[in-house]
Parts: C-alpha cells; sequence; structure tokens
C-alpha cells in the first residue's frame, strides 16, 4: 500500500455513507405513529433485515482490508521508531519519522472512529425500537406487534471487525496507542 491515507480516506467515506443510512432509519423510526405500528410492521422487519445484511456484507468484505490497513498504520508508528537506532540522526531523517508518525496516527484513529460510528448508529436503532416497545405496550396492543419489535431490540450489534481478531471500538485507540507508547519505550531504552 504506497498511499495508505486515501485507502483509509476512501474506507472512511464507504463508512460514513453507512453511518448516515442507519441515521437515516433511526430517524424515520423515531417518526413512526406508534398506532400505524400494526401496518407496517412487516415493512419494517424487511428494511431492517435489508439493512443488517448489508453491514454484514460491508463487515465481511472490510475485515482484510482494515486488518492491512491497520497493520500499515502500526508498521508508520514502529518505521518512525527505528529511525532512533541511525548512526546518524540527519535532520531529513527527523521529518521522516514525523510524517511516519502522523501517517500512523492518522490511520489508526481515523479507521477506529469510523468504524465504530456503525456499531453506534446501531445500538442508536435499538434504543428507538425500545422506546417504540414502551409507547406500543402504553396502548395495551396485541402481542404480534409487541413481539416482532422485542424481536429487532434483542439482535445483535453488528462491530467491525480486523480480520476478526480486532473490533473496533473507540476504545481500541486506548490499546494501540498504549501498546506503540510501550513497544516505543522499550525499543528506546534498548538502545
Amino acid at each position: 500500500m504506497q498511499y495508505p491515507c486515501i485507502f483509509v480516506l476512501s474506507t472512511c467515506v464507504l463508512l460514513r455513507r453507512y453511518g448516515a443510512i442507519l441515521l437515516q432509519f433511526n430517524e424515520d423510526l423515531s417518526e413512526i405513529d406508534v398506532v400505524r405500528i400494526p401496518e407496517i410492521y412487516e415493512e419494517l422487519v424487511a428494511a431492517f433485515n435489508s439493512i443488517e445484511k448489508k453491514i454484514q456484507l460491508l463487515k465481511d468484505t472490510l475485515s482484510v482490508p482494515l486488518f492491512m490497513m491497520l497493520i500499515s498504520g502500526f508498521l508508520n508508528f514502529y518505521a518512525s521508531i527505528s529511525n532512533y537506532y541511525l548512526p546518524e540522526f540527519a535532520p531529513h531523517l527527523v521529518l521522516e519519522a514525523v510524517c511516519n508518525a502522523l501517517t500512523g496516527v492518522v490511520i489508526i484513529t481515523s479507521l477506529t472512529l469510523c468504524s465504530s460510528k456503525v456499531p453506534e448508529n446501531m445500538l442508536k436503532i435499538k434504543k428507538t425500537f425500545g422506546e417504540l416497545i414502551e409507547k406500543y405496550q402504553l396502548m395495551k396492543n396485541s402481542e404480534k406487534e409487541i413481539y416482532f419489535l422485542e424481536r429487532l431490540e434483542k439482535r445483535d450489534v453488528i462491530y467491525l471487525t480486523a480480520w476478526d481478531i480486532i473490533y473496533f471500538k473507540k476504545t481500541f485507540l486506548l490499546s494501540a496507542f498504549g501498546a506503540v507508547f510501550t513497544y516505543g519505550l522499550i525499543i528506546v531504552h534498548l538502545r
């Protein structure tokens, strides 16, 4: 990957688009009149299933590329640390080390933040389903519609992964930069 930031940017744009689709679905859900649920519940289930299939396809498609881009980000970090071991640390090497480190920060941070938006938006949808259930139960209508809403609310959130090894959550940033800092200290103290 000669231009990792371009790959990361295009991936983030794609993930942002999927996040926008989820937010639009959530907005549509929140605007539903509770009285109309019996009329449209099959349509709701079909729409949610379609979105869930697309997110699963996105997860399966991006799993390996996300892993490769993440590895590229970490390697950029370690390349900047390795410049510390050169016998002569010339000014142009300092610039290269800083650029490598910044590239690593941009890659890891953007991938994590963009990838974590999809499950966050799915959690918002689950919350909206919960609110619909509460409103509908207050009306004391039939159990059939409640059952389908509860089923949709209980579905698992799909987290984007890097080769099913790393789950992209915002908490991953702390782990990633902690590992880079720790290994950086080890490498620096080996000298």
